[in-house]
């Protein structure tokens, strides 16, 4: 064998028995004392830090950033509103995408399609196939009961936020199949599969559909789902997760911005945790599918 490959083999071997703490202003970074220490480190996003002080700095950098990405997110525009492009399909009359909006004007809350509905002008299943072609997404059926199998996979409080449902897991192409039914929340997305290290598909369902499968997911919530609504500081969201992080024993821990949640996973030998800290008010949505309230006729989609 020659030197060089023999020498590239034990470095290999070198950097599994002992992995190199990825904090820079870490004291024993490389040093042979690591060998009693791993177990005890802890992967922040698939980086391996040594102690609960390099975990801790590395967290509070990680909430900087993501923080800032949140921020600076912004809703999705369509070309087309839902009202007017049903309305260019035969199925309202102008008199009654106006009564809708005015309707939705005065009531100060709800989407286009919900007012559509009530004032008896659309019916669930041509609003939910408006949304298909606005979205450009397929139309996931009624569901039966056994297809809601994905209990536990995500916090129930983010499914709530952002009204959507896990409906199928392939484990052979780790794709996770979520529907919506007020649009497709892309924050969302990206974040499940940070989170959960999988491909996402998404699909469209009706209001009743969605609202059934809530009820089934709800009596199945999780006491690892801890919501903390007052926390929005970097600092103090890190010391929170690096507490719990050393009191359940977690070997990993990634976390992303998620609408109006900084959502925290911990793995450990047990299943899994998640912290959820609100970082926006109750009640906004600041995906990038849609904000509320829409109230003029280029928001009312």
């Amino acid at each position: 064998m020659r030197p060089s490959l023999f020498i590239a083999g034990l470095r290999e071997q070198s950097n599994k028995l002992f992995p190199r703490c990825n904090d820079s202003s870490c004291g024993g970074r490389g040093t042979w004392w690591q060998l009693y220490w791993r177990k005890a480190g802890v992967r922040l996003n698939r980086q391996w830090y040594c102690s609960p002080q390099c975990f801790e700095r590395a967290a509070r950098q990680s909430f900087v950033r993501a923080l800032a990405n949140s921020a600076s997110s912004r809703p999705v525009r369509h070309r087309v509103p839902l009202g007017l492009l049903m309305l260019s399909r035969g199925q309202l009359t102008n008199r009654q995408l106006r009564l809708a909006l005015d309707a939705q004007r005065s009531g100060g809350r709800g989407r286009i399609g919900h007012w559509l509905q009530q004032l008896g002008f659309a019916t669930e299943q041509q609003v939910t196939a408006a949304l298909g072609m606005q979205w450009s997404c397929p139309i996931f059926a009624q569901p039966e009961p056994g297809d809601f199998t994905c209990l536990g996979l995500l916090p129930f409080p983010l499914m709530e936020s952002f009204r959507m449902l896990p409906i199928h897991f392939v484990a052979a192409t780790q794709s996770l199949y979520l529907a919506f039914c007020e649009g497709i929340e892309y924050a969302a997305l990206c974040a499940i599969e940070h989170i959960l290290g999988c491909h996402t598909e998404a699909c469209l369902v009706g209001d009743s559909v969605l609202n059934a499968g809530l009820q089934r997911f709800e009596p199945a919530r999780r006491r690892g789902e801890l919501v903390f609504e007052s926390c929005r500081q970097a600092a103090e969201m890190a010391r929170i997760a690096c507490s719990y992080a050393l009191k359940l024993g977690a070997g990993e821990v990634r976390l992303a911005p998620c609408g109006p949640f900084m959502w925290v996973r911990l793995e450990h030998t047990e299943g899994h945790t998640d912290l959820l800290f609100r970082t926006h008010p109750a009640g906004l949505r600041t995906g990038l599918g849609h904000a509320m309230p829409p109230l003029s006729l280029q928001e009312s989609s």
